[in-house]
């Protein structure tokens, strides 16, 4: 053999050596048990194609939502943070947190959430950890209220961590009609997968509004929840004026929270709350509502050939019945947000997740063992702990391991998996 044909064939023998040699090594990886989130670009960006009055709009809200309040401001004499921003943080303003979380509780006077943003029974159904006799003692001097903590009476507490906020109008954009009839087609709107049928233990239902919910007075049509750990909640305005109750002790024009937090469910002697006035007027909460529906969705990581083959077996193995890659919006008055795919990778029904992840809490219609489908996107990309209470940290495995109820079969077929198909699945999670 001549010498340069030799030399050919030797370096076309080494390099299929290394490559083989690099496919068994890639097929032998374990399973990623950590997740830290991938650095992305556009994270907190507007929606396109807002009009300039839009953007100016997005804008003067964004400044809205990072106002800070103190007492001598309207700050609740009990509260959690003190402005929107401060949970909603990471990767870029409108985001998570990796480690504020919050605690719900409920007692006999207050059986389900509901009930208790109501009577505020014991302080219920919210702990307000900071108090303002700690943090601002100059500016309430004569203030001597603690900070909340879960009552005697207490039946359950759950923890909360703080969800991300990108792309939520164009959530709240996708008709009621869709999620109703999701619901009633649960089993059958999904496709036969390899032969398998669809999955009649999968029963997602709408979290139809009434009674037990909450939306805004000029949304009255709006019936189904969509927003909130039990989609407790239907449109961004009341999510919007809740918060500003609940996490910051700030009476808003909202029927449900025109009364400042109630430290452990008395009201708080004025040497705490200075603040005369009100705190919030109805044109700020709109203004920061325009900052939050005109919030683009999360970015999306690469695409790669592992990412591909991932999310086959996201598909194969049935997390898309629950976890719908994409939903449609339909006309609106936006132009930004009418007739948009929506890729959330959730079809924002209640599902009974099992006794593992229930907690003793109900809110509205769902149950304490029926979580709303959490919206996938973005998750790749934030630092914020798996699960509603931040329990599996940053291993998408045990997050999965963690799923029962409707999705024991999916759970099952993923502990079958090849290592590779699991690797694959992970990474592909990691690219949403």
């Amino acid at each position: 053999m001549p010498l340069f044909r030799w030399f050919a064939a030797s370096s076309a023998l080494v390099v299929l050596l290394i490559s083989a040699s690099q496919t068994a090594w890639s097929e032998a990886e374990p399973v990623p048990r950590t997740s830290p989130p991938q650095t992305r670009e556009g994270f907190g960006a507007p929606l396109p194609d807002l009009t300039d009055e839009q953007r100016a709009r997005f804008q003067a809200g964004k400044a809205a939502f990072e106002r800070v309040f103190t007492p001598r401001t309207g700050l609740g004499a009990v509260f959690n943070a003190q402005s929107c921003a401060e949970c909603h943080a990471q990767p870029a303003t409108g985001g998570a947190h990796d480690t504020i979380t919050i605690t719900r509780f409920r007692t006999p006077l207050s059986l389900n959430f509901a009930a208790g943003l109501v009577t505020q029974a014991s302080g219920s159904p919210h702990i307000q950890s900071r108090s303002v006799a700690d943090e601002f003692p100059d500016q309430v001097p004569g203030c001597d209220v603690a900070p909340e903590t879960a009552p005697e009476s207490t039946l359950a507490k759950t923890v909360r961590v703080t969800p991300p906020l990108f792309g939520l109008g164009l959530i709240e954009a996708i008709p009621d009609s869709t999620l109703i009839e999701n619901g009633y087609a649960s089993a059958d709107r999904h496709p036969d997968v390899n032969g398998r049928g669809a999955d009649p233990s999968v029963t997602g239902r709408a979290g139809l509004l009434f009674p037990g919910g909450i939306n805004d007075l000029g949304s009255l049509g709006r019936l189904v929840g969509r927003f909130g750990a039990r989609g407790f909640v239907a449109d961004i305005p009341s999510f919007t004026q809740g918060a500003y109750r609940t996490e910051m002790g700030i009476a808003t024009p909202h029927p449900l929270f025109f009364l400042p937090v109630r430290p452990q469910g008395t009201f708080a002697p004025r040497d705490c709350t200075p603040f005369s006035g009100t705190a919030v007027s109805l044109a700020e909460v709109r203004e920061v509502v325009d900052y939050m529906r005109f919030l683009a969705p999360p970015p999306r990581g690469p695409i790669t050939p592992a990412v591909e083959r991932g999310e086959t077996v996201f598909s194969d193995i049935g997390c898309a019945s629950c976890h719908t890659p994409t939903l449609e919006t339909d006309g609106n008055t936006v132009a930004a947000l009418s007739y948009r795919d929506v890729p959330l990778y959730s079809d924002l029904l209640l599902h009974d997740m099992g006794e593992a992840l229930a907690d003793g809490a109900p809110e509205g219609l769902g149950t304490s063992r029926e979580w709303r489908t959490t919206p996938l996107w973005g998750i790749g990309g934030m630092a914020k702990p798996l699960m509603h209470d931040g329990r599996a940290g940053r291993d998408f495995v045990r997050a999965i391991e963690l799923h029962g109820g409707e999705a024991a079969g999916t759970r099952s077929q993923f502990n079958d998996l090849p290592v590779a198909d699991k690797r694959a699945l992970v990474r592909f999670l990691e690219s949403l």
